[in-house]
């Protein structure tokens, strides 16, 4: 899977992640679908649900990247018309699949959803084209101030309405461990890495966005948190 072309920054981190999901082997191993009897699947859900409030049905919103598909279920029963988009093409093929399996077994009820290939980077949708944005699962594979910038960018140019983002927050008991074990075990990490939320606030005053709400997957536990931007 190639970059956008004109993407000419400091990219190393924004190309290992597409090649980490590029292959048909990842995408099948790849969750579809939210567990929802396991703790964190539960709280990860509760969290997009929080976020997702305010936002109303029939709004045309864009989970990018989708995946094999794990939000689309969420997304339509919320009652919004989903467009998923990944630049993984393995990735697409599953949540194709995935898509129609879940509308048989619905008898075909279930809401049709475009899948689309696109880059975050450069994704080729008109300004504003979207009523809302969720981008789950990403921005923590961007290690680069440039490469979140520039996303930051594309998105918020692509929504007319607020754009919701996980990232990792350097703010947890978890990401401390995590670093201490790095540490003792002389480990260079070059992925997953949590940033201070200062940093990242920074990132999008600059990408032009206000932070209208902040939520914590497990506070002061868990680094993983959600933004709603506007």
């Amino acid at each position: 899977m190639s970059a956008t072309n004109h993407f000419e920054l400091n990219t190393r981190s924004y190309l290992q992640a597409i090649d980490r999901f590029s292959t048909p082997g990842v995408a099948s191993h790849y969750p579809s679908e939210y567990r929802l009897h396991h703790w964190r699947d539960k709280r990860e859900r509760q969290c997009i649900t929080t976020a997702l409030v305010g936002i109303p049905r029939g709004s045309r919103v864009l989970d990018l990247p989708c995946g094999t598909g794990r939000l689309t279920r969420l997304l339509v029963d919320q009652g919004f018309r989903v467009t998923g988009a990944d630049v993984s093409e393995a990735m697409l093929a599953q949540a194709r699949d995935n898509h129609a399996t879940g509308r048989l077994s619905a008898s075909n009820t279930f809401p049709h959803v475009k899948f689309e290939h696109r880059d975050i980077m450069q994704t080729g949708y008109q300004d504003g084209c979207f009523d809302a944005v969720i981008c789950n699962r990403l921005f923590h594979h961007f290690t680069e101030h440039a490469t979140r910038l520039r996303a930051l960018r594309e998105l918020r140019r692509i929504s007319r309405g607020p754009v919701i983002i996980s990232f990792f927050n350097s703010f947890a008991l978890d990401a401390a461990y995590r670093r201490l074990k790095n540490i003792l075990l002389k480990r260079v990490l070059h992925d997953r890495i949590p940033i201070a939320f200062k940093t990242f606030h920074a990132e999008i005053r600059s990408a032009g966005f206000r932070v209208e709400k902040k939520i914590a997957v497990r506070w002061g536990i868990s680094p993983h948190w959600y933004v709603v931007l506007d």
